[in-house]
Formats: C-alpha cells, structure tokens, sequence
C-alpha cells in the first residue's frame, strides 16, 4: 500500500527526560498539522524517536517524564534537527527471552501472556506504524520486531501445553 497521499512528519528536536532519570536528545516525528503534546497524549503506548546518533528506536510513553525543546531553536524547536543523510545504523538486538519479549514474569497466566502479546502488536504491528507515515527503517524494524513477538508468544504456547 503506497504512502504517497500522506503528508510527511515534520522532525522535531527535543531533549526526553525519563523516569530512570536519564536524558535523550531526540528528533519526533509530528504531523504537518500536529503539535507535540498531542502526539504525547494520544492512544498509542510508545514514542517512535531518532536518537542523536540515527537510530530509530520507539520509547514507551510511560518512560517519559518530560519532554523539552532543544534550546536555541525557532519556537524551541528545531524542525531540521538530525535531517542530515546518514547511514542507517542496524536495529538494536531482539531478545530470545520470549519472556523478556513481551515484558512479562515467567510465572505469568494464561490470560496475561495473551493481553502482553496483544499489546505489543498494538505497539509493533508495521502497518500501525505505516499509517502513521513513519519511515521505511521503521517499518523493517517493526516487521522484525512482530517476527519475534510472534515467534516468542507461539513458543510460550507451546511450553505451556507441553505441561
């Protein structure tokens, strides 16, 4: 399905407060007509970012603390901020801890091992992320990232009927 009739999102700098207390300097991705506290308030439970060294990464919004402009651009923002080409780095690593995958303790039930499978397809799923006009790197990491959380929740099925 071609993207061609969506409008691209504008790049804006900010640096991300976490609530490890870590610090990110991060370029989001806004809609043309979007503002930034809109993005952070709506449905979706991550943040897809660019790291100040291009790697595309998507943060859970209950991570976010604090949001910042980068000083000393127009409006606090700077819309061209990490635009320059650069080679993509490679994904981070996926954990083959199915456990791990999904974010859950290995004494999990039934039911929550399903509703964490199903939440990190609502996260994950490329063509969510697609729709939201998101670049092509994107795209490739989620189809990856579906790969293994489907490959981890099969297999936690499969340990669970084994006994």
């Amino acid at each position: 399905m071609p993207n061609e009739d969506k409008l691209p999102k504008r790049k804006t700098a900010a640096e991300i407060h976490l609530v490890d207390g870590s610090r990110m300097e991060i370029v989001l991705f806004v809609s043309p007509q979007g503002r930034v506290l809109d993005m952070l308030n709506d449905g979706r439970g991550f943040l897809p970012v660019e790291t100040a060294d291009g790697q595309l990464i998507l943060l859970r919004k209950d991570a976010i603390l604090r949001v910042a402009p980068v000083a000393g651009s127009k409006d606090g923002f700077d819309p061209n901020h990490g635009a320059a080409k650069r080679e993509t780095p490679p994904p981070p690593p996926i954990s083959s801890d199915p456990y791990a995958l999904l974010g859950i303790s290995a004494d999990a039930t039934a039911e929550l091992i399903r509703e964490a499978y199903r939440q990190r397809c609502r996260e994950n799923h490329p063509d969510r992320l697609q729709a939201l006009g998101l670049p092509k790197e994107y795209i490739e990491f989620a189809t990856h990232r579906m790969a293994a959380i489907n490959a981890a929740y099969d297999r936690l099925r499969e340990l669970r009927q084994a006994h």
